[in-house]
């Protein structure tokens, strides 16, 4: 089992063996493995058709992910004895192991979020009139000439909120994410609000039906623009895919609150072992 850095050229074998497997956690998309792993010295491996992250000196893995995902898992429990294994799901875990709440992902329907019908929505639609009713706004795909902006914006964004190591990390990644955005084949939406930038978003593909958004930010001070940016994004980018997965909470109870309120599809449980 040869464990390499995680660099940007594996990016395309990462996401080959992704798209075909039925993975929707978004510890399988490429970018979260390079931006959040790479940060962490984590490392990966490509074996039998699946590629599988970890800390083999810690021997703490993610469950592989490939069509013959439990054959490495085999393999790697013979050749680590002492490991730990997260990002499970109910299936992969067997009843066995124990729960990662902080880490459960939200996904919801595609079409939900790009019509937000139904009643349970209709905050989330009186929010976007609100939004539209006060001036002009446009929106704009994320190019390389505009990454400087977004930065600038992250800066004003952060003040006076990344005082915790959680959003610290949380930042260090999204500056990882532009840094390399155009390397790591994301697509994304700028919102403008009277000619000022005023929401952003960001993604890629996981698998054949899955989305993963990575990153949302959005000025707070601005009546609907959460709103606007999130579906926008998903009626601009998303149209190919049945499912759209918004991460985790990282245990922030304002940030369960806020995805809850989407009313999700399911919560992709994982499980650690």
């Amino acid at each position: 089992m040869d464990f390499k850095e995680i660099t940007l050229d594996m990016r395309d074998a990462v996401r080959e063996i992704a798209y075909d497997t039925d993975k929707r956690f978004c510890e399988y998309s490429f970018g979260n493995i390079y931006c959040w792993g790479g940060r962490y010295g984590l490392k990966i491996a490509f074996c039998d058709g699946c590629f599988v992250m970890g800390n083999p000196e810690k021997q703490k893995f993610n469950y592989p992910c490939g069509k013959d995902a439990q054959k490495v898992y085999l393999k790697l429990k013979e050749l680590y004895p002492d490991a730990s294994f997260s990002c499970l799901n109910e299936n992969e875990a067997g009843g066995a192991g124990e729960q990662t709440p902080s880490r459960f992902d939200y996904i919801y329907e595609r079409e939900r979020l790009a019509t937000l019908s139904g009643k349970k929505l209709a905050a989330k639609r009186n929010h976007i009139n609100a939004f539209l009713a006060d001036g002009s706004y446009r929106t704009e795909i994320i190019t390389s000439d505009k990454i400087q902006a977004l930065k600038a914006f992250n800066k004003e964004w952060c003040a006076g909120l990344c005082i915790d190591d959680s959003l610290k990390s949380e930042m260090c990644a999204v500056e990882c994410g532009l840094d390399n955005f155009v390397e790591l084949g994301y697509v994304g939406l700028i919102l403008y609000k009277n000619g000022k930038l005023v929401a952003y978003s960001f993604g890629e593909p996981i698998n054949r039906d899955t989305f993963c958004v990575h990153v949302e930010k959005a000025d707070s001070e601005v009546r609907g623009a959460y709103q606007m940016i999130n579906r926008e994004f998903v009626r601009a980018f998303c149209e190919d895919f049945e499912y759209v997965n918004r991460e985790d909470d990282a245990g922030d109870e304002g940030l369960r609150k806020a995805k809850l309120s989407y009313y999700p599809t399911e919560l992709g449980r994982k499980y650690r072992i």
